[in-house]
């Protein structure tokens, strides 16, 4: 079996863009890497899969480290971009860090535990396809609206 994670969805910090407008479809490109991302380790812990290796169970364990890596990294400049635009409130703010430290600790708690993995794998991308489309698809709508009046 093998293990595919794709490589996050980066830009080069001295090519970052200026303006929302150039900012935004980078973000989303984000959210899609990780939501691959997710989908993908969701498919390695499935029920269907055969048990792994040893070196296997290695990569994947580096992969859910990887994705938690990524995703705190999205959330920060998600947060410095929507900043930057007069529209990230405190709680939105809250809500990131809260799921940033729930994901570290049940990285921490899962360890080993296919099944127990697996839920939390299936948590976070519920968490993540309901933040995505609602905080921060209404934050990104009032960038948006933000940055046409500038």
């Amino acid at each position: 079996m093998a293990v595919l994670l794709a490589e996050p969805v980066r830009a080069k910090p001295w090519l970052w863009p200026r303006r929302w407008v150039d900012q935004e479809p980078l973000l989303e490109r984000q959210h899609d890497g990780l939501e691959a991302n997710l989908a993908e380790l969701l498919w390695l812990h499935g029920p269907m899969q055969p048990a792994w290796t040893a070196a296997e169970a290695l990569a994947i364990e580096r992969g859910c480290r990887r994705l938690i890596w990524d995703l705190r990294l999205h959330l920060r400049l998600e947060e410095r971009w929507l900043s930057a635009q007069g529209c990230l409130c405190p709680g939105h703010r809250g809500v990131h860090l809260q799921a940033v430290n729930d994901a570290k600790a049940a990285l921490l708690e899962t360890s080993g535990d296919r099944q127990a993995r697996l839920r939390w794998l299936l948590a976070l991308q519920s968490w993540f396809t309901n933040h995505r489309h609602g905080p921060d698809a209404t934050a990104y709508g009032i960038a948006r609206s933000n940055a046409s009046v500038r």
